[in-house]
């Protein structure tokens, strides 16, 4: 084929190559000719074609096929070349890099059918070490676009709420989970929380951080936060906690992955998973553990308002360090700017009546 062939011939030569099963061989067979005006036209890879585009979002970046060829055609070039019959995540990751780095100001419908096209095979990272976990086991992009830290313009927490509203759904409501220990569940220690690491100076922190104006939380809000935690068993094993991860996509593939875990709040079951703590090993493992309890924590309280989960993690893990030391925590807080109001001191007495 030349650059002369017009595109009835081309399709004729394809239909007949159809008609045949034909299956290409070498490389240079594996091209696709598009065709450019009635004369004209090109090579192109498979890997640059889809066979459909219905939002209308990739004429830059991608040969939609059923502009140039009758539906009849469309299997055989899925058959025999592999083009994929739409975009693929890949190809909207790299749509919106593009779109961010040209300053392409986005219309409506620009947002609406990028966003709604993938809502079944992406996931909001509501949980960071489920993001963590599943970006290692896979090979492709499985979570919403978000920008990137030098881009104020739209928070996370804001971005996240858009998702939701099309239909996205939460990485943490998607998984099927199986914990597993070499201990049995039943044989697990059951531990009072005041009396290990849920203490009243955490509670205090906890509560400075959500009283911050900017976090625009009430205090009806702020208090039932802290009450799921009151009220969430705390169970405490030498071995370390293995979760089963399964994460159905809408292809029908199930991604499976496992992670061991130091600690772990189970916010729906009311449960806490903690390894014990061994103070006398060293300030490595000391650091590595308030890591995990700060960020099990933090997570926790603020499911909602990701954005702030790293900083509310430092500050906890900065408190465990200093064993929630009530007059430590207090000044770590006035560092901060941070104060607990009148209605939180009320709620902490009624929580620690003793204290």
């Amino acid at each position: 084929m030349t650059g002369g062939k017009t595109l009835p011939t081309i399709v004729r030569i394809y239909n007949y190559l159809s008609l045949f099963n034909w299956d290409p061989d070498t490389e240079v067979a594996k091209g696709i000719w598009i065709p450019d005006g009635s004369q004209n036209g090109e090579w192109v890879s498979p890997s640059e074609c889809v066979l459909h585009d219905k939002d209308g979002l990739f004429s830059s970046l991608l040969k939609v096929l059923d502009k140039y060829f009758e539906p009849e055609l469309l299997d055989f070039f899925s058959n025999a070349f592999g083009v994929g019959k739409y975009p693929s995540v890949d190809n909207y990751c790299n749509l919106w890099k593009v779109w961010e780095s040209s300053g392409h100001r986005l219309s409506y419908a620009d947002c609406y059918g990028i966003l709604l096209s993938n809502k079944h095979d992406v996931f909001i990272a509501d949980d960071p070490q489920l993001k963590d976990l599943f970006e290692q086991h896979s090979s492709r992009p499985i979570f919403v676009w978000c920008p990137q830290p030098t881009i104020p313009s739209l928070s996370q927490t804001k971005l996240f709420e858009i998702y939701e509203k099309i239909g996205v759904r939460t990485i943490s409501e998607s998984v099927e989970k199986e914990e597993t220990s070499s201990a049995d569940v039943a044989e697990l220690s059951q531990v009072n929380l005041k009396e290990i690491l849920i203490t009243k100076g955490l509670f205090m922190l906890i509560l400075g951080y959500l009283a911050n104006p900017v976090m625009k939380i009430g205090a009806k809000r702020r208090h039932e936060t802290i009450q799921g935690l009151l009220n969430t068993t705390f169970f405490e094993t030498v071995e370390p906690i293995t979760v089963n991860y399964g994460l159905s996509l809408s292809s029908g593939e199930i991604m499976n992955a496992r992670a061991s875990r130091i600690t772990r709040w189970d916010r729906e079951a009311s449960t806490f998973f903690a390894e014990k703590l061994d103070r006398s090993s060293g300030y490595k493992n000391l650091i590595e553990y308030a890591t995990h309890f700060s960020e099990a924590i933090s997570g926790g309280v603020l499911w909602e308002k990701r954005d702030h989960v790293g900083a509310l993690s430092e500050l906890i893990k900065l408190a465990f360090m200093l064993e929630f030391n009530e007059e430590a925590v207090m000044f770590l807080m006035k560092s901060k700017n941070l104060q607990i109001i009148k209605k939180d001191k009320k709620f902490l007495a009624s929580a620690f009546p003793s204290d």
